[in-house]
């Protein structure tokens, strides 16, 4: 079994919102603006620390601003650039070196890795997915991770430290590189309708005993992913229903009967593919 962050914290939240997005590969055709603005704002982030060009960071939003992007929101193409030329005046210099760099930088790099860790039926666990960068920081060694939110404040970085990505990212980083990798540099950009940009960041540690305890955590859910395959049932969490917002397939969850919902899915959702190794979970 392969499991990546969205796949694990998304059966985590709700084995029935997994089911229709991973296992029949629903999406809902008209996509979040904070999912494009984030995605978009990653890449200008990946080309900034690849190559250090402005330019070549401001052209990369452009061609990743996606076309279906919702027009009556603030997060467009302008409130865009207008976040990274702000963060390119924040951090014209970084007190922190890519680990690789110039040659290979290890920026947006993608992984699928054996845990080492089995099912009860046999089969090995791999994990995969996709971390901003892996930067070496006085003396010692971190993922970089990029995060936009219109909720910075004195209990943002609380989320990080237990948090299943930082975990796996970290894991992964160190076998990847082969380096003793201590944690992750959450590296926070505040976007606001009216108020200007904030910047802050805060590293967030892993010990082996955390690292141990989130691969236990990863076989835990694979076997009951696995226990739902068998019995052909994915019950609702309707805790997570409207927990951050309305879930994408509440509107579906809602309908009584198996042929409405079934309709509404044709009527307002497409079939894609997830492909953990283009672009974990944004932003």
């Amino acid at each position: 079994m392969i499991i990546d962050n969205f796949a694990l914290t998304m059966f985590q939240a709700c084995p029935r919102k997994y089911f229709m997005r991973m296992r029949e590969g629903w999406t809902a055709r008209r996509k979040s603006a904070a999912l494009g603005f984030g995605g978009a704002v990653h890449e200008g982030l990946a080309t900034w620390y690849r190559t250090g060009n402005k330019v070549e960071a401001l052209s990369a939003i452009n061609a990743a601003w996606p076309d279906n992007s919702p027009v009556d929101d603030y997060r467009d193409k302008r409130k865009c650039i207008e976040v990274m030329t702000d963060y390119l005046r924040e951090y014209p210099a970084e007190n922190f070196v890519v680990v690789g760099a110039p040659d290979s930088p290890m920026i947006e790099k993608s992984f699928t890795i054996d845990t080492g860790l089995t099912l009860e039926d046999g089969e090995p666990i791999e994990y995969g997915g996709i971390f901003d960068g892996l930067v070496e920081f006085s003396g010692s060694v971190f993922v970089l991770e990029h995060k936009t939110t219109s909720q910075l404040g004195k209990t943002y970085f609380y989320q990080f430290r237990p948090n299943n990505q930082v975990s796996g990212y970290v894991w992964a980083a160190s076998k990847l590189s082969g380096r003793n990798v201590g944690g992750a540099i959450i590296n926070a950009i505040g976007v606001y309708k009216s108020s200007p940009t904030k910047f802050e960041r805060n590293i967030t540690s892993r010990t082996p005993a955390e690292i141990s305890e989130w691969l236990l955590n990863v076989k835990n859910t694979c076997e009951m992913i696995r226990a739902c395959e068998r019995s052909e049932r994915w019950p609702m969490f309707t805790q997570s229903c409207t927990m951050y917002g309305r879930c994408d397939f509440h509107s579906v969850c809602v309908l009584p009967h198996a042929p409405e919902r079934q309709k509404m899915l044709e009527q307002d959702y497409m079939m894609e593919r997830w492909e953990y190794e283009d672009r974990d979970d944004v932003p």
